[in-house]
């Protein structure tokens, strides 16, 4: 009996076992999708530095308002009133118990820096009501914008009316009394024209 040789017809050459199925991108297709890759991202990053820009102002204007919250909050638990104070030239804000009185703890005044991309803009009080004593002002921090939160939840006349914070001239946010003057909203604000 002779041996024979098995039949190899139709069967592919044997590869190296570290190879078996195995296949692989060239250099030049690595390349191309990489090239690709970078054509998109510079198309999509303009677009994306806008929106990151829209997160912030966003993001200080929410803070702000949760500031407004904790202050109006915190005058009606204390039974004294809360200031919020707004330093548009230093573009700081916090919240303090108004001067002269005293507060269950003094270690509970905040204050906070915005991001530097943002200005704040405090238009004046229109008409300030004069009581008998001209005591309106009593307590308010001296040369800063400000809205004092009563005993009773509700802020006093001499509070700003608007709070404007801008990103640029991409466009503004603006905190100002709800229509029932209970507390303050987040509206938009028109952009400027150039």
């Amino acid at each position: 009996m002779s041996a024979r040789a098995p039949h190899r017809s139709g069967l592919r050459p044997r590869l190296s076992p570290g190879r078996a199925g195995a296949r692989a991108f060239t250099l030049v297709e690595l390349i191309v999708v990489m090239v690709l890759l970078l054509i998109v991202a510079s198309m999509v990053a303009p677009r994306m530095a806008s929106f990151y820009q829209g997160r912030a102002l966003n993001s200080e204007a929410r803070r702000l308002l949760s500031l407004m919250h904790y202050a109006q909050s915190r005058a009606v638990a204390e039974g004294n009133p809360v200031v919020v104070w707004i330093d548009a030239a230093k573009a700081t804000y916090g919240v303090e118990v108004q001067a002269g009185h005293e507060s269950s703890d003094e270690h509970r005044d905040l204050s906070y820096t915005a991001d530097p991309s943002i200005t704040f803009e405090v238009p004046a009080v229109a008409e300030v009501p004069v009581s008998e004593d001209g005591d309106e002002a009593f307590g308010l921090p001296e040369g800063l914008a400000s809205v004092r939160f009563n005993p009773d939840g509700n802020f006093d006349e001499v509070s700003v009316s608007r709070i404007i914070l801008r990103q640029g001239t991409q466009g503004a946010l603006e905190l100002a009394p709800k229509p029932n003057r209970l507390s303050y909203e987040i509206r938009p604000v028109a952009p400027q024209s150039p």
